[in-house]
């Protein structure tokens, strides 16, 4: 048996598909994300090979603070306990190396014993555990009142209104379950992105946006200050932007988050995610 990860080429775009309907027939998102994962040119989408036929795909994400994100990791069921998982951790600490970075991440299911077990055969650690509660769109957002919030767009503006905030948040916020430590880097690039609100006259601060696939969420990230009259105004985001839902993850252990998630209408999800983290060298 010959096992071969190498470099995703535009014509995989079908067979992964096919991949992922196989391997997490609940989790689908590579169709969206295909050309995003595939002119990242500051990580690497892979595609894994048994004997010439595709049987697996991951992604090497390099996050603004220069740590790197392993997600999207699919292999087919019948290729499963090939050892097609530790080729692909393999070339994840190769890249790692060749970037120079500080740690990687990853998150699965808080049930998944495999992923988990995989991932501390190669020294990953618990970090943190997650809630996500989610809330339908309702057309009626659109027509909310809400205070004036208004963008951050400058860089150094948003790291003094977000990094104040990182020890209430437990250090992380995440989008498209994208597990995001905060840091002055990740302030500016969702500046950039516009993804950063104030309202100052309340002394309140929300952010929130997509990493991808805008049209099916938005994500909050983090709230201060006035939390309604945050809530109110991210409801209106989404309604305006048509998205179907409002998804909210936050550290199991904080529950102010929880409790005001679950009395604004949210539902939690049953399962929860767990992140586990390695530090290079």
């Amino acid at each position: 048996m010959t096992i071969i990860v190498r470099k995703t080429i535009p014509a995989d775009r079908q067979a992964l598909i096919h991949v992922e309907s196989l391997s997490t027939p609940g989790l689908s998102y590579v169709d969206s994300v295909f050309d995003l994962f595939l002119n990242d040119t500051d990580g690497e989408f892979l595609t894994g090979e048994v004997d010439g036929r595709v049987a697996a795909c991951g992604k090497f994400t390099t996050l603004p603070d220069r740590t790197a994100w392993l997600e999207t990791l699919r292999v087919m069921p019948e290729c499963q306990g090939m050892g097609i998982g530790k080729r692909f951790y393999e070339r994840f600490f190769e890249l790692a190396a060749e970037k120079h970075l500080t740690a990687m991440r990853m998150y699965t299911g808080l049930t998944n014993h495999a992923s988990k077990g995989l991932a501390e055969r190669y020294g990953f650690r618990l970090e943190e555990t997650f809630a996500e509660a989610r809330l339908p769109l309702n057309p009626a957002w659109a027509d909310l009142q809400t205070s004036e919030f208004l963008p951050v767009t400058d860089p150094v503006a948003a790291e003094s209104l977000i990094m104040p905030l990182a020890k209430a948040w437990n250090g992380f916020l995440v989008m498209n379950r994208t597990f995001y430590r905060i840091t002055p880097a990740l302030c500016a690039d969702f500046a950039r992105k516009g993804f950063v609100y104030v309202n100052e006259a309340a002394g309140s601060v929300a952010v929130l946006g997509a990493r991808f696939q805008p049209e099916l969420a938005i994500h909050i990230g983090l709230l201060a200050g006035d939390w309604q009259a945050c809530l109110r105004f991210a409801k209106q985001w989404c309604a305006e932007r048509r998205a179907k839902r409002l998804n909210w993850m936050f550290p199991t252990e904080l529950e102010q988050a929880k409790t005001y998630a679950l009395t604004s209408g949210f539902a939690l999800e049953k399962s929860e995610c767990i992140v586990m983290r390695v530090d290079l060298g």
